[in-house]
Parts: structure tokens; C-alpha cells; sequence
């Protein structure tokens, strides 16, 4: 699986599909939302058939122009495991019960 960070709001898992379809076989391709608001969170996980696609589409993706934002792409793996200030979003990926929130304790 890849992370699809800096995604525009407006950004369609149809057109995400196509774009990765250029690099391997897409088996899903999800974007996040805010589970309260469902407004797109800025990013997005896509499943390859084999890990052979993962690798090109991080070497022949990342930081390719997608309705005027580069794309951030990397395995999906080491995305979740990254300390949250080298996410720069400060905010955990599990925003449901037991997660932080980043709301008021």
C-alpha cells in the first residue's frame, strides 16, 4: 500500500485510480475523511497487486503535479509508524474512541 499525502479536497478515488493504474494493477484506492464533518481529510491509501507497482508509483509519482498540488507518496507502512511532527499534521490517523482527537481532555 502507498500514503497519498497533500491530496486536494476535491481529489475523486475514480481519478486516483486511473493515475495509479499508470504505474500497476490498482486494487483500492481510499480517500480519508473526517469521520464527523466527512469533509476529505487531505489524503489517501492505494493497493497495488504486488509490491513491484508499490515501489514505482513512490519513484515515479511523488511529487507529480495533481490538480495543482505535488503529491506526497510513500509506502503506506511507514506512513502510520511516523512520528506525528514528521506528518506535519499533528493529529493521529485514528481520530475515533481511544484516539487523541486533538480535542479539549
Amino acid at each position: 500500500s502507498i500514503f497519498v499525502g497533500n491530496l486536494p479536497y476535491d481529489a475523486q478515488e475514480d481519478e486516483l485510480r486511473e493515475l495509479f493504474n499508470r504505474v500497476g494493477n490498482v486494487t483500492s484506492v481510499r480517500v480519508v475523511s473526517d469521520r464527523d464533518t466527512k469533509q476529505p481529510r487531505g489524503y489517501a491509501f492505494c493497493d497495488f497487486s504486488d509490491s513491484n507497482s508499490v515501489q514505482l508509483a513512490i519513484d515515479r509519482l511523488n511529487n507529480v503535479e495533481y490538480n495543482g498540488r505535488k503529491l506526497r507518496i510513500d509506502w503506506a507502512e511507514r506512513e502510520l509508524h511516523a512520528p506525528l511532527a514528521s506528518r506535519g499534521s499533528g493529529r493521529d490517523l485514528d481520530d475515533g474512541p481511544g484516539g487523541s482527537g486533538g480535542g479539549p481532555p
